[in-house]
């Protein structure tokens, strides 16, 4: 199935939609007639709406009809499209692995491979740096949790950003070439679980497969979309996260500076770059009963988008919000989601990009991205990073 083809406002927005997020947000709540769902547009109404419980994934019974968009069955057992009590038995059993105390034990290893990376590439001058740098830093430790062989890693990372591409959870082009990914990868992963039952490790995969809590194990079905989910969350995400803080730092010669002058600032600097520019730029929920919200009523089973992209630029919580500022005042930006389904890796994407950042203003200070005003975004609303990235530098 081919892509569809943009218009040029399309095309504008994928390039920069935060004009368009500034003027929708003269409106809390925007109905789209065309695809029949809410978007929610300001700080508080997003916050207030990932902590609501009137709020879920799944349309409550009966209620299908008010919104003829369905979330795609690929991830339908996932974490991500689950509701309690089923959410709450799979979430604990993972919650584990992504620990505060063992993210940090990680750093170590991190930053190992952050200067195995720089090393192959610095005396060249230049690099791809979405492919050479920021996709095998998450990946590679991703892949390490759940245990997948070095010499598949190429393979699923390439089939997982396929996923990525051409599905979503709202919009369904190319979704013929999504699924032929999801086939591929799931017979992987039927492979992974034999190999795994038979001879077991000290893995994510392992533990999930072993899991055991009073309703039982995991069913083959959550394994699979669960592993999967994990995989393409666990570094795709974090990709982008790291080609968006590259790409405003090279946008802001004077906040570059502070970083290079003051490297202690990165973990507030990171926290900046989610704001700024997030990987995650929107979030489905589903209403549960009737809510009215500023005069306008959300029916049962309606689907809302919260646009976090629109929200972590809310003049009302953030002072300039339009401007990057790596000193800015800490508040949390909506870029992890929030609620109960707040993103179980926040914490180890803040790491590996604080280490990444802080290792390439070291190394490459006065790295400069080539065509920095001409990058293309591909077309997908949901997550938000250019298609390459090309930087180069004055190797010392």
């Amino acid at each position: 199935m081919p892509e569809r083809n943009l218009s040029p406002a399309e095309q504008q927005f994928f390039q920069n939609p935060y004009p368009a997020y500034q003027l929708a947000r003269n409106t809390r709540l925007i109905f789209d007639e065309a695809n029949q769902f809410w978007r929610v547009t300001n700080f508080q109404d997003v916050d207030d709406i990932l902590k609501d419980p009137r709020f879920a994934k799944q349309p409550p019974p009966g209620t299908e009809a008010n919104s003829p968009i369905r979330q795609v069955d690929r991830f339908n057992r996932g974490i991500l499209n689950l509701d309690p009590p089923d959410h709450t038995r799979l979430r604990a059993l993972m919650v584990k692995a992504f620990n505060a105390r063992g993210m940090e034990a990680m750093r170590p290893g991190i930053r190992d491979l952050v200067e195995q990376l720089i090393e192959k590439v610095y005396e060249g001058g230049s690099m791809e740096l979405k492919s050479e740098f920021a996709h095998p830093i998450p990946a590679t430790i991703i892949s390490d949790m759940l245990g997948i062989p070095e010499a598949d890693r190429p393979r699923f990372a390439n089939l997982s950003n396929d996923i990525i591409r051409y599905g979503n959870d709202l919009l369904q082009a190319n979704d013929d070439k999504a699924e032929e990914s999801v086939r591929e990868f799931d017979e992987y992963l039927g492979s992974l679980f034999a190999i795994k039952r038979q001879t077991p490790a000290d893995d994510l995969t392992t533990a999930l497969i072993n899991a055991r809590d009073e309703q039982g194990a995991l069913t083959e079905e959550e394994l699979h979309h669960n592993i999967r989910l994990l995989f393409i969350a666990g570094h795709e995400t974090t990709v982008n996260l790291i080609c968006n803080a590259v790409i405003a730092i090279a946008h802001h010669e004077a906040q570059r500076q502070r970083l290079i002058q003051d490297p202690s600032l990165m973990p507030s600097a990171v926290e900046e770059f989610l704001r700024y520019d997030s990987s995650v730029q929107q979030l489905p929920r589903v209403a549960q009963q009737d809510v009215e919200i500023d005069g306008q009523t959300i029916r049962a089973g309606q689907m809302v988008v919260l646009m976090l992209g629109s929200a972590n630029h809310d003049p009302e919580i953030y002072t300039e919000a339009e401007q990057l500022d790596v000193t800015r005042s800490f508040t949390r930006s909506k870029s992890f989601g929030g609620g109960a389904h707040f993103c179980l890796g926040a914490q180890l994407a803040r790491i590996e990009t604080e280490i990444a950042l802080n290792a390439l203003l070291k190394r490459m200070p006065d790295f400069e991205v080539t065509y920095l005003d001409a990058l293309e975004y591909p077309p997908n609303p949901f997550f938000r990073g250019p298609e390459r990235l090309d930087v180069a530098w004055h190797p010392r």
